[in-house]
């Protein structure tokens, strides 16, 4: 189904738009988030002042988040309280949009009861894309959050064995099941799916205003900068890894990580044009050709759960074009990509920006032993090279 095509949810409807992961969702969070009034003058409600709704979702069933079980943190019963409250003030005939793709996440019991509290009518949005294009971008997201996931090629097959075998580490890369699941709990006829395909990057905000009933390029993304969320170069990634390394093994905090590499370093790189000829994070033949196996698996159950399609289910699954990416050398090594010296001087220099204008102590305590650390790593390339 194209999205011109496709009739708007009715009028009083709570819109649930869960993700999952790396199909597209923050350029529409972005778009709809700064355009809350404009939405609201066209019968949409997106509730809340931020970029999505992680707050108060995460209140209602229970998600916590942090690099460790000791530094984990939840949201305070208060900002679930909060959106119930906004949800029950709205116009009787708004549209109610929430946006939060961990939601994907949620086993079957624990989304129930947040469609319980949401009320209805309700419909769930769902995006689609292939695991042969999604698996490096999520890798990359890990790495840029600071985790350690290891080499592609390794961590590629780990999820797609638990995808094959139904894990629940795994329930969000395996969206037949995800749509099965949610469409058993609100009916196949109050599931939409969109299919993504980053050939056609404004397949997303055509169908999502279509979805609203909401003029054609009210959700136009920002075609720059972090909120076009790029996919980084293999060395731009390689720089993230080896900082989050050092500050990680120095014992900076996942907050202050954050606001360092999160809002400093990776804004920056984003803000780049890189070439052409930069090299690229891909799968490599091996998961790649089994990713491509578990796409079309998962498009034949899709197609028989009976729920809209917006987008094209065999590009999804890669009939209409082999989708197989080049491979990609691993492990991606900073000294092989980038000159360590020019990347650090590049990234302290960030951070130390940051650290100043915030006048943070344990970051700046971080940010010398990471600097000191860097030059001696120069220095003992420097000494090998001419030995």
């Amino acid at each position: 189904m194209h999205a011109r095509d496709v009739p708007p949810v009715p009028a009083g409807s709570r819109v649930l738009q869960i993700g999952p992961f790396k199909t597209g969702t923050t350029a529409i969070q972005h778009a709809a988030s700064s355009r809350r009034t404009e939405l609201a003058a066209h019968g949409v409600v997106y509730p809340g002042t931020g970029l999505n709704h992680r707050w108060g979702c995460s209140a209602l069933v229970g998600f916590t988040w942090g690099w460790t079980r000791a530094e984990a943190e939840a949201a305070a019963p208060k900002h679930g309280r909060t959106l119930l409250e906004e949800i029950s003030r709205a116009p009787k005939d708004a549209r109610i949009w929430l946006s939060y793709e961990r939601l994907a996440v949620l086993e079957e019991d624990r989304a129930r009861a947040l469609c319980d509290l949401i009320g209805g009518p309700l419909h769930v949005v769902i995006g689609l894309r292939p695991l042969r294009s999604l698996l490096p971008s999520e890798w990359q997201q890990l790495i840029k959050s600071g985790r350690r996931p290891g080499e592609l090629e390794e961590w590629a097959q780990h999820c797609l064995t638990a995808v094959d075998d139904g894990r629940a580490r795994a329930r969000h890369l395996d969206h037949a099941g995800l749509v099965e699941r949610w469409a058993g709990i609100v009916g196949a006829d109050s599931v939409t799916c969109i299919a993504v395909d980053p050939q056609t990057p404004d397949a997303l905000p055509r169908a999502t205003e279509a979805l609203f009933g909401l003029p054609e390029g009210l959700l136009a993304p920002p075609a720059t900068g972090v909120q076009r969320n790029r996919a980084l170069t293999a060395a731009e990634l390689a720089l993230v890894a080896a900082v989050a390394r050092e500050l990680r093994d120095r014992g900076l905090t996942r907050e202050d990580y954050l606001e360092l590499v999160g809002r400093g370093v990776i804004p920056q790189l984003l803000a780049r044009h890189p070439d052409p000829t930069e090299a690229r994070v891909r799968l490599g033949e091996g998961a790649a050709a089994r990713a491509h196996e578990l796409d079309q698996r998962s498009a034949e159950r899709v197609r028989r759960a009976g729920v809209r399609v917006i987008g094209d289910l065999d590009r999804y699954a890669g009939t209409t074009t082999d989708g197989r990416p080049r491979s990609t050398p691993e492990p991606i090594d900073v000294p092989d990509l980038v000159p360590v010296d020019i990347a650090a001087a590049a990234v302290l220099g960030v951070a130390e920006q940051l650290q100043a204008a915030r006048s943070r102590s344990v970051a700046a305590t971080a940010m010398r032993s990471v600097r000191g650390s860097l030059r001696r790593r120069v220095r003992r390339r420097a000494a090998t090279a001419h030995g």
